[in-house]
């Protein structure tokens, strides 16, 4: 009697273990199905419209910030940005507040001194 409940079990996993990778299967192709669909849709839009799809030109913009950087264009030291020359006359000046009390909405301020 132990014989065939062995054999049953061993059967009964066997079945299971084939459900399951055709389960697995079965959703691999599935997933593969659908990269496919959206590859020649996202493929067929770019050739009716005549636009390249939004992942070639990002991709293309990275690949253009990493050649420029590789090949040593930094921008100049400096205080300036990118691109820009630094003024000629700058200068220091004291900061101060400036009140115009009429001009305000609600009157004059209540906390001058």
């Amino acid at each position: 009697m132990e014989f065939v409940s062995t054999l049953f079990a061993a059967v009964v996993r066997t079945v299971f273990k084939l459900v399951l990778l055709a389960a697995a299967l079965v959703f691999i192709l599935s997933l593969l199905c659908v990269a496919l669909v959206s590859v020649t849709w996202i493929l067929l839009k770019a050739l009716l419209t005549g636009r390249k799809p939004a992942f070639v030109t990002t991709f293309t913009r990275f690949r253009q910030a990493s050649q420029q950087f590789r090949s040593g264009e930094w921008p100049a030291r400096g205080g300036a940005g990118f691109g820009r020359a630094a003024p000629d006359d700058v200068m220091d000046v004291q900061a101060h507040e400036v009140r115009n009390d009429q001009a305000l909405p609600y009157g004059p301020s209540q906390d001058k001194p």
